[in-house]
């Protein structure tokens, strides 16, 4: 068959019935069949039929193939590739994005999301680079570089902790000026004493940027580095409230970090791989360094679960076990929710590729429902049970 990608009707169904056409023409004057059988089957050309399943792979089957490259020789002619998606998850995925869409408003001007759900240990269960692969092939979940707003304040905050500061102490919410740059909070209050707690709920920005200038940037970059992240951060002022620009995967596998308790995630998509004679040519490593002390982990989870409880994140809020936070950037351009159950840790983002503000949308708003969305359909909804206690990641058999 020529060109059988380029003709692939799956490709483009024009050119496919074209193609057919000449070849039932050719036939025809082959006498394989009659004209009356050419005409009549170019008449009632192939029809695509109904996918067996809705669940949308392609940003995660090309992630996984450049993924898969790195670990195989490029004179493999076939790989065997084992991969951590689940088909059901990715459905809900899907699901969870069109139904909260549908709620959206037209005004809010968001014209892309995307999605990313790993288990706690980094395998990736689903994922969603774009509202359709069809359209746009840009995988926004692991290529596009995004300012993740308040959702970075997770490093600020443990390096706090580390530094030996507590949920309970208090800090100054009061306007504070860096380098001639001053902060603004989203509800122009500015609290004179507030509980590092509250802050972090609310997402104050001022007590963040001096809790951050108190602990020291450095210390604040090179803990989000240890947690894996290797997006260019900016030593400045606005670093705690997310200035630099940081991928999907790579903030929600920090996340996950925090979820498995305290143990380095390196996100994947690839379980094994196998050549063509069923050779081992890789395997997916263990998660067992741990980052992270048991005790700033805990007193981390609480503070996220407090985000949900009754500060910036209510609306991704349910009776089971959930914690998160939520990232806006300057002029409304990015938003983000990030938080895990006992069992996934989700990302989430909406914006728009030409970087244009979407009003008053927050990380608090769409992407958080998107959140909740998403877990209501993976997981559903418990009563609340407490958080399970940090412990080593076991791998899934």
């Amino acid at each position: 068959i020529r060109a059988p990608s380029r003709y692939a009707p799956t490709r483009d169904l024009e050119v496919a019935h074209t193609r057919a056409a000449v070849v039932l023409d050719s036939m025809a004057e082959a006498g394989s069949i009659t004209a009356a059988d050419a005409a009549a089957a170019k008449a009632a050309p192939a029809r695509l039929a109904a996918p067996h399943t809705r669940a949308d792979t392609g940003y995660f089957a090309d992630w996984v193939f450049a993924e898969s490259r790195l670990y195989a020789d490029a004179e493999q002619p076939r790989l065997a590739v084992r991969t951590t998606l689940d088909q059901g998850l990715q459905q809900a995925a899907e699901e969870a994005v069109k139904a909260a869409f549908a709620g959206a408003r037209a005004a809010d001007g968001i014209e892309q999301v995307a999605l990313i759900a790993m288990s706690p240990d980094g395998r990736v269960r689903a994922m969603l680079g774009g509202r359709a692969y069809a359209a746009t092939q840009f995988n926004r979940a692991t290529q596009s570089a995004r300012q993740p707003g308040s959702a970075f304040k997770l490093f600020v905050y443990l390096a706090a902790l580390e530094a030996g500061l507590r949920p309970e102490d208090r800090i100054s919410a009061a306007p504070i000026r860096v380098n001639g740059w001053a902060p603004r909070n989203l509800d122009d209050s500015y609290p004179t004493s507030i509980s590092l707690l509250d802050s972090f709920a609310g997402s104050v920005n001022t007590a963040a940027v001096r809790l951050g200038e108190q602990v020291g940037r450095h210390r604040v970059i090179r803990l989000a580095e240890r947690l894996g992240i290797t997006s260019p951060l900016h030593d400045e002022p606005s670093l705690a409230l997310g200035s630099s620009e940081v991928r999907l995967i790579e903030l929600t596998a920090a996340y996950a970090t925090v979820a498995n308790g305290g143990y380095l995630v390196w996100p994947e998509g690839i379980e094994s791989i196998a050549g063509g004679g069923g050779s081992a040519l890789y395997a997916r490593r263990p998660v067992d360094e741990p980052v992270l002390e048991p005790a700033v982990v805990r007193a981390m989870t609480a503070m996220l679960e407090t985000t949900l409880d009754r500060g910036t994140g209510r609306e991704a809020s349910l009776r089971r076990f959930v914690a998160g936070k939520t990232g806006t950037s300057s002029g409304y351009r990015d938003a983000w929710f990030v938080g895990f159950t006992d069992a996934l840790v989700v990302g989430v983002w909406v914006g728009n590729d030409d970087g244009q503000p979407m009003p008053r949308v927050t990380g608090g708003s769409l992407p958080a429902r998107i959140f909740r969305e998403f877990i209501l359909r993976a997981q559903g909804d418990l009563p609340f049970q407490p958080p399970p206690a940090p412990r080593k990641p076991r791998e899934a058999p």
